[in-house]
């Protein structure tokens, strides 16, 4: 049986695009920079005492280690890693959304490459502060720390254990992340009381391999969930391919015959309860190939009251930036 989808072909890009706030570097929907080994960017919602909303997104990168490529380069731990700041409090006087930027020791290539230049900070050393005040006079102050991060697997772009970053908003501790880095961070937290609401919106991530595994929480109470997608083509022996994504374990999608089924859409009910919605669109990767330079994505959202019954966005939601309500995991898979 033919699985046909039920959106436009735009759809995808769409979706991202909105999601991710409408900044981010180049390519459809605001995507990472393809040739990076790794990259994560997690968009916060802010609300401060003061009512003053923010947006914040904390993008991780790692570069492909020098010498690198093919396999070796999707499998190589080393490489440089960095971290990338964005800040958006909603001025009307300020630059387009995220195009007031800190940016924390990434290569370049990954700041918007259509924003106005940004407020840029590059940093050698893997421990510090910067502060600085954004065009709608929002105070900033950033602490980090990932001197002796752990990151798994091995060549993942964003630490995931004894390291810390946090901002600092108008002296209220907007986002804490890694909790690790012993008495810095503790000092953070004495000297800063936390922001009343902090929300994560979305999450994206490029990997530099057609199967690639997350961990994410679909709604703030629910349980944490494995993700994973994998594309299988010709180097799997399989003329028609296949694309298949489980949540813990189990599949809730597997399409086969990609050269039909390039694009889809599934619905499943996940064991905490959360619905969430999975698309996917292979049709760069199946048919551009490594010499084309195609990527895979796929899009798992959580279902929200707000929703209404329909199924991610239209376009016209889309194109004013209106982003998915619920949260919303976007992987892009890339051929090396």
């Amino acid at each position: 049986m033919r699985d046909f989808s039920c959106f436009g072909d735009a759809a995808v890009t769409l979706a991202a695009g909105a999601a991710g706030g409408g900044g981010g570097g180049g390519g459809a929907g605001g995507a990472l920079d393809r040739w990076l080994q790794a990259a994560t960017a997690s968009d916060y919602r802010v609300a401060l005492s003061s009512r003053k909303e923010l947006r914040i997104k904390v993008t991780w990168t790692r570069g492909v280690a020098a010498g690198a490529s093919g396999a070796a380069a999707a499998g190589a731990a080393g490489g440089p890693t960095g971290i990338a700041l964005a800040i958006d409090d909603g001025s009307s006087l300020a630059p387009p959304p995220l195009a007031a930027a800190a940016l924390i020791g990434t290569p370049s290539r990954t700041a918007p490459a259509t924003a106005p230049a940004p407020a840029q900070h590059f940093l050698q050393k893997k421990r510090g502060t910067r502060s600085f005040v954004t065009d709608a006079g929002t105070a900033v102050s950033v602490y980090w720390d990932t001197s002796e991060a752990k990151y798994y697997p091995a060549g993942a772009a964003e630490p995931s254990r004894d390291y810390h970053l946090a901002v600092v908003a108008d002296g209220e501790l907007a986002l804490l992340l890694g909790g690790g880095g012993g008495e810095a961070a503790r000092d953070v937290r004495r000297r800063f009381a936390p922001a009343p609401r902090r929300a994560l919106l979305s999450r994206r991530e490029q990997a530099a391999q057609l199967v690639h595994t997350t961990r994410c929480r679909f709604r703030d109470d629910g349980a944490e969930h494995e993700v994973t997608v994998a594309c299988r083509g010709d180097e799997w022996g399989s003329r028609d391919g296949e694309v298949a994504v489980s949540v813990d374990g189990k599949k809730v999608v597997e399409a086969r015959r990609v050269k039909w089924n390039f694009r889809g859409n599934r619905t499943a009910v996940l064991g905490d309860g959360a619905v969430v919605e999975v698309m996917w669109d292979v049709h760069d990767w199946w048919f551009a190939g490594v010499s084309g330079g195609g990527g895979a994505q796929f899009m798992v959202k959580a279902r929200g009251a707000a929703d209404g019954g329909r199924v991610w966005m239209d376009e016209e939601m889309a194109n004013k930036g209106h982003p998915p309500a619920g949260f919303f995991l976007h992987l892009q898979c890339y051929r090396r």
